[in-house]
């Protein structure tokens, strides 16, 4: 028995209680495709999921879609199992279970840029004076830890000199003082800014890496590629519109992410910064990420090529046929 059906079989208990489904309120016409694709939490990182969903992008591309929240974790064993088609989201935790055994690839990018910012609280004013205090981000070994890591060592900064500590409420962290600063993304950015606290970094300028995405098995690759197009399709469409369209998506925005209009405006505008790309799984990104894993001391040594945990084909075709530059 391989390592993955060993963690299939202990952690699908566990994907089932994680379970948060944010499904269409009416089905759509039989005959349409039916999937679930998983997200990590409904943050600026899945709104093209939310978009095509709510305007009807999967439907007219014969899809008919659950968007449900998972742990990352959670989602890989339901993935394997068969329970969820895609995961959304290309990064160190998905990178890292396709290099340890899991037959999974990143096939589709939602950007090339993250939107993450070191805060901090008021009488800290450079990075320097954050040195062995507490900075919280959203979980260890995750996208934002490992992003925070390389940022600070782009400033000249040695992580290890900062106590970083994995925290599922930043805000409520950095009001009660239990961490010195955070790594925080849309909205929070905003909120966090009008309490008075100080950026220190814009960790998002000095990182290549995506921001979303998606990863599914090697399987639906091989033997879904018409769904696996229409899903992509679907996603870069809804992108694309949201780029066009601002009072829909600041409305998506507000309705989804629970705000108010000013807050999903900042988070809209940052959203733009983002999501000018093709889609098409990138290189660069790949390689940031695996070096952000061997930071953390993972994969140290191995060569690892891109066709190893990606495969761009589809998202590279369905680029080309939306009219985008693809090199």
């Amino acid at each position: 028995m391989t390592l993955w059906q060993r963690l299939v079989g202990s952690m699908m208990f566990c994907a089932g209680s994680l379970w948060v489904v944010f499904a269409p309120q009416v089905y759509g016409q039989e005959g349409k495709t039916r999937l679930r694709i998983s997200i990590p939490s409904s943050s600026i990182c899945c709104l093209h999921l939310f978009a095509a969903q709510q305007w009807k992008i999967f439907e007219e591309n014969g899809l008919e879609v659950e968007i449900i929240q998972m742990r990352s974790q959670a989602a890989n064993a339901a993935m394997v199992s068969g329970d969820i088609r895609y995961v959304a989201g290309v990064g160190p935790n998905s990178v890292a279970a396709t290099l340890r055994g899991m037959p999974s690839k990143a096939v589709w990018f939602a950007s090339d840029q993250l939107i993450y910012s070191l805060l901090s609280r008021p009488e800290f004013r450079t990075i320097k004076e954050l040195r062995s205090k507490r900075i919280g981000v959203n979980g260890l070994g995750g996208t934002a830890d490992v992003s925070l890591r390389i940022a600070l060592e782009a400033v000249g900064e040695n992580p290890k000199d900062f106590v970083i500590m994995g925290l599922p409420e930043l805000m409520t962290a950095l009001a009660t003082g239990a961490v010195d600063a955070a790594e925080l993304n849309p909205p929070f950015i905003f909120y966090a800014k009008k309490r008075g606290y100080r950026e220190l970094l814009d960790v998002g300028s000095h990182v290549k890496m995506p921001l979303g995405g998606l990863t599914t098995l090697v399987s639906t690759i091989q033997n879904r590629p018409a769904e696996m197009r229409r899903v992509i399709r679907s996603m870069q469409v809804a992108k694309r519109a949201m780029i066009q369209s601002k009072e829909k998506s600041v409305d998506l925005i507000s309705r989804f992410l629970k705000m108010d209009r000013e807050t999903a405006e900042d988070t809209y505008v940052e959203y733009r910064k983002t999501v000018s790309g093709n889609g098409v799984p990138s290189r660069d990104g790949i390689e940031q990420i695996v070096k952000s894993l061997q930071l953390l001391g993972q994969f140290v040594g191995r060569k690892i090529a891109f066709e190893d945990v990606a495969d761009a084909q589809i998202a590279r075709e369905v680029a080309k046929e939306m009219g985008y530059n693809v090199d």
